[in-house]
């Protein structure tokens, strides 16, 4: 999926933008506060239908207006938009039809993120790796995203029951079987990816850190061996004293290991952010050759990564063939690599909500 047209209205400081991107790399330069990294939330707008910098839609729309939209055509044909307004309503459109919800969006435009709250994140807790896991999964299963939403009504459902305080073990029986039929679909399905994704990460990880035979690891969140509805059902108690369910798919777990041990416990922080890269584009990569192309979101990307490692990352990008978005302060050192490369790019020029290309 390649945008040839990008309108932003309102999205922060960008009142009236309107652009022609290349179709592989576009970067993005400006000073803090520009409205470069503003580009960026509005194709993550535009993608998944939130911010990754704040969940208040208020601190995402213009002072001086009442909603904030995103267009963007695509250069096979078709195009998709949303408006989010002020009080919370939003509006979806793909293709000019309206009755979408955002799975459509999602499904046809692939983002993938990289910025410093992503790499913050990725190394503080499960929920981040696990949706890391599932956002491949999403894209190449499609029976993935309706199993998930019925797990994720039947654990709302039993959680209000273990807060509820009056129910026994017996009368959540019903939800305990819906969540364990649809979390051995979860599990199928996040095995499968995964064992598609383990050599494809392995050669994206030794090409950034060659001296470190990094391996993925995936815990399901609950004892396979064992039927989850019995350990369901033997858990209601601790459960209860809890106030939610401790086991199941919602818990699993995607660790990068160095043989045993984790990552962050082994590799420098320069190390564990050229992992993490590694991670997401060996993701990009199974979803290409499943003919899924991806849009690649790289914010502050010179404050990230050393010289030598924004040049090996460079050069996997232009190997995607991916469609990317990057925002740096200054330009001098990643044009210098991209003139070596000979990768077609442009160049645009953020100042105060202004963009011009260069």
């Amino acid at each position: 999926m390649t945008i040839s047209r990008l309108e932003i209205a309102n999205v922060r400081n960008l009142q009236s933008v309107s652009l022609l991107p290349h179709p592989l790399l576009n970067l993005f330069v400006g000073q803090n506060g520009s409205g470069k990294t503003s580009v960026l939330e509005a194709l993550h707008l535009l993608g998944l239908g939130r911010s990754f910098r704040s969940g208040r839609v208020r601190r995402l729309i213009n002072d001086e207006a009442s909603a904030c939209t995103v267009f963007a055509a695509f250069d096979e044909g078709g195009n998709a938009g949303i408006q989010r307004a002020s009080n919370g309503e939003s509006a979806f459109r793909l293709d000019g039809r309206a009755n979408i919800n955002l799975a459509d969006i999602a499904h046809r435009l692939p983002l993938s993120l990289l910025d410093p709250a992503s790499f913050a994140e990725m190394q503080e807790g499960s929920k981040p790796r696990r949706s890391q896991l599932d956002w491949g999964v999403f894209h190449v299963e499609h029976r993935f995203y309706p199993a998930w939403v019925r797990y994720q009504r039947a654990l709302k459902q039993r959680n209000s029951l273990l807060r509820s305080g009056n129910i026994q073990p017996l009368e959540s029986g019903v939800w305990d079987r819906e969540l364990a039929e649809t979390a051995a679909l979860l599990n199928d399905f996040r095995r499968s990816h995964l064992a598609g994704w383990q050599p494809v990460w392995q050669r994206v990880a030794a090409s950034f850190l060659p001296d470190f035979p990094l391996q993925l690891e995936y815990v399901p969140g609950w004892d396979t061996e064992q039927s989850l509805e019995t350990l369901l059902s033997e858990s209601w108690h601790r459960d209860q004293e809890r106030g939610h369910t401790q086991i199941g798919p919602h818990r699993a777990d995607l660790r990068i290991k160095l043989g045993n041990a984790p990552a962050d416990e082994v590799l420098s922080r320069g190390q564990l952010k050229l992992a993490l890269c590694a991670l997401k584009l060996s993701q990009i990569t199974v979803l290409r050759e499943a003919g899924i192309q991806s849009l690649i979101l790289i914010d502050d990307l010179a404050s990230e990564l050393d010289a030598g490692a924004r040049a090996r990352l460079l050069a996997y990008l232009a190997g995607t063939g991916a469609q990317t978005f990057i925002t740096a302060i200054e330009a001098e050192g990643l044009l210098e690599d991209l003139r070596q490369r000979e990768q077609g790019f442009k160049m645009f020029h953020v100042e105060h909500g202004t963009i011009r290309e260069h």
